[in-house]
């Protein structure tokens, strides 16, 4: 009898950090849902963010199938990863699995999705405080991911998220932080993203930092930069940007 060959591989440092980095940068995904009255997977394209430990989030209108969906089931699958030059497949994606959960209005961490979410969807300023929109909290159970053609692997939630430690205390310090050093040093952000990424654009912003690392935005796509140790408190973020 053949033996059969598990694909999936051994979970790797740098495994986790690919999959930390794309669902940082993300900005939309692929939502699947389960329609309540066939339980058919209905997929639609949402934006997303993601809050201050890594988990996804997302803004939806109560008034999408998705939203009416997600009153009657929970359950979810998110598609994260973007095409680039040449074959699709070959590029890294990655599928968050969970449960999406509707924020009660005035939460604390509605907030926190929006402080973070309006830095890298700046457009969304005009609804975002319609009363038909609400904030979703993303539940991570598993993630699966493919790196590539042969780079399949199965992540737990603590592959991908970091430490919610005092969190609403350090998501408002560090969205603070975010803004002041926008404010502050702007041509130091132009000039450490441009030589960072390779990548030449009309104008670089800060949109996010958590322990981990920062978030820079040129106006179509977000990219990670890395501490080089994680932060313990938001104090020392200037000291990990090294900025100033």
């Amino acid at each position: 009898m053949e033996k059969k060959i598990d694909p999936i591989r051994e979970t790797t440092d740098e495994a986790r950090t690919q999959a930390r980095t794309l669902i940082r940068t993300a900005r939309f995904a692929s939502l699947a849902v389960l329609e309540p009255e066939t339980g058919y997977p209905v997929v639609s394209r949402v934006g997303v963010g993601c809050d201050v430990t890594g988990a996804p989030f997302m803004l939806a209108s109560s008034l999408s199938n998705h939203s009416q969906c997600l009153e009657q089931d929970q359950r979810v699958s998110l598609l994260i990863g973007e095409p680039g030059k040449g074959d699709p497949l070959a590029h890294p994606r990655l599928t968050v699995i969970g449960r999406f959960r509707r924020l009660v209005k005035g939460e604390v961490l509605c907030g926190e999705f929006r402080n973070r979410y309006l830095m890298r969807h700046p457009k969304a300023k005009l609804y975002v405080d319609f009363a038909d929109f609400d904030w979703y909290q993303l539940s991570v159970e598993r993630v699966n991911m493919n790196g590539g053609f042969g780079k399949a692997f199965l992540l737990d939630p603590q592959d991908v998220l970091s430490s919610d430690h005092d969190r609403e205390a350090f998501a408002a310090e560090a969205h603070d932080f975010v803004l002041r050093m926008n404010e502050k040093h702007a041509g130091e952000i132009d000039r450490f993203a441009s030589q960072s990424f390779k990548v030449n654009a009309a104008k670089w912003v800060l949109v996010s930092a958590d322990r981990e690392g920062a978030d820079f935005f040129d106006g179509e796509a977000v990219y990670r930069h890395f501490w080089n140790e994680p932060v313990t408190d938001a104090a020392t973020l200037e000291n990990a940007m090294g900025f100033g």
